[in-house]
């Protein structure tokens, strides 16, 4: 089959797409994926692409980018997919703003319902991200580009199998470690292509930071929390999806409502998520809740019976003069949140949303009932201690915070004529270092380790220090030990 090449669309990393025809007349988008190395790895690589293109071929749902076709042309392999000229998730926010979170309900529910089909026939994306959702001319979302997808017969990829997979702003934790990427981490991306739509930022900050920021950010799992003032079972979706623990995500089916349990609404399948955010005591203030949850859900999406988007389900309970009674799923208790005689009761625990710490705090103690009570402390980066005879307090919150200091020094031209001291007194289980330099970034001076609840003392004199030499002092935790309270750095003394 012959495609006349209209224009180039793009190009990225592993190779160029153009716009083309096809002799029907049909505008497809061909991907050419350029192959390297010697005649047998070019020949094993195309084998594997041909093998994964058969997998790839039967994702056939209305909210995946299906391959059309596979064709070989010289060294290099051309993928064959339909076009479609609504634009990219990324180019819509970057021209017309964050979207309304209404509208990424909708997107909520048409990306996780082709990401559960896809993971349903074991096809793992890797690689979703606001570039690799498009729109059709109406409109309609479609998850594209699973080039470098992996499936459970076929763990080869599309791509150089040494390479970390994925883009830094929108990975996985366990996929920017280097672990194998897996549904959840699938999910994770979703996450955070929806977190993106919402805010124009991802889950580690801004997108275009340097992506070696993003991607120790994402190895950390340093995760920034969604609004709070979103539509709750919005934020549900998020914070679940966004969960840095693989093992803790819901699949895509949950999050989006398994089709086997003939669930209409997106969001049924949420109902145990978004009632983590309620307290519902006695039967009748369960029912109402649950009826106001599908009340929402049907008006902001669109269902699979032929309900357009913004129809409202006519209601289908009636009223009686019998007690009310329904059934609903049992509680499950949360980590921070757990059930009392099967009902949700209370508030989370302190610093949670019942299921995880809220942005900047920590859970270093493992005692549940008083939540995440590490809590970041509010220094400035770097912070300015002038005191002769002064101290501040500081946390290391997360585990791996690292508190800078500056203390300014007086003196013109050498400074030989006295001498400071820097005390670091550590609290009980964590062990400290600090490290004392000259200027924030220059020489280091000194690097001293103190044990959890002893001190240590640095002493900076009686050598000249240059001009402006004012002195830096990092304070960091060593070894796997945390703790909630604070240190103490004091210094004492000046030039």
């Amino acid at each position: 089959m012959q495609y006349q090449v209209v224009r180039r669309l793009g190009r990225g990393g592993m190779g160029v797409v153009d716009l083309a025809v096809a002799p029907d007349g049909t505008e497809v988008a061909l991907k050419r994926l350029s192959l390297h190395g010697t005649p047998d790895e070019i020949a094993r690589a195309r084998a594997r692409i041909r093998r994964e293109a058969e997998v790839l071929r039967s994702l056939d749902h209305p909210g995946i980018v299906r391959l059309l076709d596979l064709l070989d042309d010289g060294d290099d392999v051309v993928l064959v997919m339909p076009y479609l000229s609504g634009g990219s998730l990324h180019q819509r926010v970057a021209t017309q703003g964050p979207m309304e979170p209404e509208a990424v309900q909708v997107l909520a529910d048409r990306l996780l319902d082709a990401l559960a089909a896809a993971h349903r026939q074991g096809v793992v994306h890797r690689d979703i991200k606001p570039e690799n959702v498009l729109f059709t001319a109406d409109g309609d979302p479609r998850l594209v580009d699973f080039g470098v997808a992996s499936t459970q017969d076929h763990t080869l990829g599309l791509t150089a199998t040494s390479m970390v997979v994925g883009t830094p702003g929108f990975m996985a934790p366990e996929q920017a470690r280097g672990e194998p990427a897996s549904a959840a981490a699938d999910v994770f991306a979703l996450g955070a292509t929806l977190l993106f739509a919402l805010t124009g930022a991802g889950p580690f900050g801004p997108v275009a930071a340097d992506p070696r920021v993003l991607m120790h950010r994402a190895a950390s799992g340093k995760v920034d929390r969604p609004p709070r003032d979103l539509p709750p079972e919005l934020r549900a979706v998020l914070v679940t999806a966004l969960d840095p623990r693989a093992d803790r995500r819901p699949s895509a089916a949950r999050l989006r409502g398994s089709a086997a349990t003939g669930a209409t609404s997106p969001l049924t399948g949420l109902a145990d998520v978004v009632l983590r955010n309620r307290v519902l005591v006695g039967g009748v203030a369960a029912v109402v809740a649950l009826l106001l949850v599908a009340g929402l859900v049907a008006v902001v999406t669109g269902g699979d019976d032929g309900r357009a988007a913004g129809e409202a389900l006519a209601p289908q309970a009636t009223t009686t003069s019998t007690p009310l009674t329904t059934t609903t799923a049992p509680c499950t208790d949360l980590p921070y949140w757990p059930c009392t005689d099967g009902v949700r009761i209370g508030t989370p625990a302190p610093n949670t949303d019942g299921h995880v710490c809220d942005t900047g705090f920590a859970d270093y103690d493992d005692e549940p009932q008083n939540g995440c009570e590490a809590e970041p402390d509010d220094l400035d980066d770097p912070e300015l201690l002038t005191d002769d005879d002064g101290e501040v307090e500081g946390t290391i919150v997360p585990r791996d915070d690292v508190d800078t200091f500056v203390l300014p020094t007086e003196d013109g031209g050498f400074l030989c004529n006295g001498d400071v001291t820097v005390t670091l007194s550590a609290p009980e289980g964590m062990d400290l270092e600090v490290v004392v330099r000259r200027d924030v970034d220059g020489q280091v001076v000194a690097i001293e380790q103190v044990d959890g609840g002893d001190q240590v003392e640095v002493r900076v004199g009686e050598r000249c220090l240059e001009s402006d030499g004012d002195i830096g002092v990092v304070v960091r935790a060593v070894g796997e030990g945390r703790a909630a309270a604070a240190y103490t750095l004091a210094r004492d003394g000046s030039f």
